[in-house]
């Protein structure tokens, strides 16, 4: 005998004992569930709806349960029920002595189902338990992506969807497996973060704050895990955030990731796992510094849910809480005619941009009280909003060389020598396990570009007053004291600026003309006016890729009537706006309507539902293992098999559902051509920052413009287009005034 057959034969022998040793525990430990005599309720069948991460898809089959009649506990939202379901035994096994136990010794799980306003059961919310299944396994993908360079494993429970076809309306709850015990340091269930803003300053773990950070720069910001919530490392229930809201009403989006970030600290942890920085203002960060042990969040009472009731209850309120966090900072006035509000819009604009002339001259009066420190930011944040952002070794926290920098411990609370002493153990332990340092997380456009969107709307927050907190750090509120923090306002949205967020470049050039910026009411009084800083933004903000055409659409509208009212600009050049402004105009129209059409389609179709004709899809090309793009051009009548036609060569190949993946469109195509929920649905209001000058109103001030540059063939030909559209919208007095101007330019 070899050595090295001894040693495969020894390894073997001892993994035996342990599967040994770990199913006789399981035999002998005594069921947390028993004294609920769950075994004695009827058994029922149901449909069983499992996903498939790699094909997208539901898969079914049928089953039967045992669950209890009353729930155990309940949120505002969901009730919970106590489950049981017999283990299935693998097919290849010759003992089932451990499934011989029956009900009494089969698997504990949590049923959940939302409840309609009678507080029963609903059955129309069979699209929102498929949508908490799916968030499952895409948090567990970001886990897997987060356990490759991680020191501490993570892992997410898997769920499932179960459909009670013999009850009426054939309602589905949500089932995961029941976890009980403590972890290592003796806590039992605890939350760590939620979807609204809350980070725990109690028990402050680094794994779980650092894994949500982590989720955000692997999928390049188009996604952030969070509601991390569990035993250990072994989590439950989580909420991803989408850039694009797809994932249900707890998806707060890009918002929901500013609230998250704003609260989080960054540590060792994050520094060596590459994780960049996410700035704050001064007055953040003298915030936290200052709360560091006490941070107001969204969330109410104690940040501790150890009872299973609390754990739902918290859960189901920061769903609900979804209403108060999507609002716009100001109530905005809603006009009974669009028409209207955009001409009264660029009428008062007109206005205020010549008062701001005469004022650029005379000194500044801002309405809240600032510092020189205070000066000097806001001239750094205006200077920054003009550059490009760059990721060097800085933000990283990390010297020139790519060393990593030291940082200072948080301070801790004297008076809680224990929870110093495990706070302190809990560091040491991670500290000691992150011996290799990785390199900077790769920051690509896309990156930036949902970077920014979270910047723009952390501006939002402020500007909505709601974090009342960061006003008064010394605690003194009076009648003088602003509502919000204008100077955070300013610094998150010139850093989106600089990360290309054309939303913001749009706020700051309105206010640097003195023009309302519906981002925050204090920001056109606290920002000095610089017309050529306002045309650089404006430009800067038509200029960026990614992003949707409505701001840049108002953007070139607003470079516009600055170039006009300053009446410095020649025709051509004032010719060359509009016309890219109009282009944008068009543009923003087709996005509208891909919204639309996609919503449209979406609203007839369910997750359950199996690929359809027109479909965009993967198929693994002759069943090789390698997937290529395509389009699904007839469903087989077995319902099971899809005929695919790619798009390289437009070659055609049936395959089964198993060997088909859907393709979920690109998030830059999502964010502004067929998101699944845009700003404006999520806010429940226009930005009326992004009002514009109707289409006709362009096309005949663009026709004025060529006419007085000689073209006056041009110039009839739009004087008569416009006419024709303002025709369409009613505006009958306004067409026969362009039809009157095209024919005299024709004679």
């Amino acid at each position: 005998m070899t050595a090295l057959s001894y040693d495969r034969e020894t390894v073997q022998k001892s993994l035996r004992q342990k599967i040994r040793r770990a199913a006789a525990t399981a035999i002998q430990q005594e069921d947390v569930w028993a004294k609920h005599n769950i075994q004695d309720v009827p058994a029922e069948r149901v449909v069983r709806h499992t996903y498939n991460p790699e094909s997208r898809q539901f898969l079914k089959h049928e089953t039967i349960v045992k669950i209890e009649k009353e729930p155990f506990t309940n949120g505002a939202m969901r009730h919970c029920y106590r489950l049981k379901k017999l283990a299935t035994p693998p097919q290849s096994a010759s003992n089932h002595r451990f499934h011989s136990y029956g009900w009494s010794r089969s698997l504990n799980y949590v049923a959940k189902c939302y409840l309609n306003e009678d507080g029963e059961p609903d059955t129309n919310e069979r699209e929102s338990v498929l949508t908490d299944i799916i968030l499952q396994y895409e948090a567990a993908h970001w886990a897997e992506k987060f356990n490759v360079t991680a020191p501490k494993k993570i892992d997410f429970i898997r769920a499932y969807a179960i459909e009670f076809v013999d009850r009426p309306g054939s309602p589905m709850f949500a089932v995961e497996r029941f976890i009980a015990g403590k972890d290592c340091y003796g806590r039992g269930f605890h939350k760590h973060n939620t979807n609204s803003g809350f980070v725990d300053q109690e028990v402050r773990r680094q794994t779980p704050q650092v894994f949500s950070a982590h989720s955000f720069y692997a999928s390049q910001g188009n996604r952030l895990v969070a509601d991390i919530q569990g035993i250990g490392d072994l989590y439950t229930d989580p909420q991803v955030l989408s850039i694009d809201y797809r994932f249900g009403d707890g998806d707060l989006g890009p918002r929901g990731m500013a609230l998250f970030f704003k609260n989080f600290r960054h540590c060792d942890l994050s520094d060596k796992m590459g994780i960049p920085i996410f700035p704050l203002s001064r007055n953040e960060r003298k915030h936290q510094a200052k709360y560091d042990d006490d941070e107001s969040t969204l969330s109410e009472g104690s940040p501790l849910l150890e009872a299973l009731m609390d754990k739902f209850k918290m859960l189901d309120d920061n769903r609900k809480m979804r209403k108060s966090i999507l609002l716009r900072p100001t109530d905005l006035n809603c006009s009974d005619s669009a028409d209207t509000e955009k001409r009264s819009n660029f009428t008062d604009m007109s206005k205020t941009i010549r008062r701001s002339f005469v004022a650029s001259k005379k000194k500044a009066v801002s309405v809240v009280k600032r510092t020189k420190s205070d000066v000097d930011e806001v001239a750094a944040c205006l200077d920054l909003a003009l550059t490009d952002a760059v990721f060097d070794n800085a933000a990283f926290h990390r010297y020139e060389s790519g060393e990593l920098k030291p940082r200072h411990c948080h301070r801790q609370n004297d008076e809680d020598d224990d929870s110093n002493l495990r706070q302190n153990m809990i560091k040491r332990k991670s500290v000691a396990l992150m011996k290799v340092i990785h390199p900077p997380m790769e920051i690509t456009d896309e990156t930036k570009s949902n970077l920014g969107k979270v910047h723009y709307h952390l501006a939002c927050l402020h500007g909505m007053d709601r974090f009342p907190e960061i006003v008064s750090l010394d605690g003194v509120v009076d009648d003088e004291s602003p509502s919000h923090d204008v100077f955070s306002v300013v610094f998150h949205l010139s850093h989106a600026a600089s990360l290309g967020n054309a939303q913001a470049c749009l706020a700051l050039a309105r206010a640097r003309v003195g023009l309302y910026s519906s981002v925050s009411p204090l920001l056109h009084t606290n920002i000095p006016i610089d017309f050529d800083s306002a045309k650089d933004l404006c430009r800067r903000a038509m200029s960026v890729e990614r992003s949707p055409a409505s701001p840049k659409a108002a953007a070139g509208c607003l470079l516009y009537q600055i170039l006009e009212d300053e009446e410095t600009a020649g025709d051509v050049e004032k010719l060359h706006v509009l016309e890219e402004a109009l282009n944008f105009v068009n543009l923003a129209e087709r996005e509208q309507a891909a919204v639309k059409e996609h919503v449209k389609n979406m609203e007839s179709r369910g997750k359950a539902d199996g690929f359809r004709i027109g479909d965009v899809v993967e198929g693994n090309y002759f069943m090789e293992g390698t997937y290529y793009p395509g389009k699904v051009i007839e469903v087989l009548d077995d319902g099971n098999s899809v005929v695919i036609q790619y798009d390289d060569d437009g070659s055609s190949e049936t395959l089964t559902a198993d060997n088909v993946r859907s393709i979920e469109i690109s998030t830059e195509v999502l964010s502004h051509e067929t998101s699944r929920l845009s700003d404006e649905e999520a806010f429940g209001v226009a930005n009326t920052d992004e009002i514009v000058l109707l289409d006709y109103d362009l096309i005949s001030k663009i026709a004025s413009l060529k006419e007085k540059t000689g073209d006056r063939a041009a110039a009839a030909g739009l004087f008569q287009q416009a006419a024709e559209m303002a025709m369409s919208a009613g505006k009958m007095q306004t067409a026969n005034k362009w039809s009157m101007r095209a024919a005299e330019l024709e004679a």
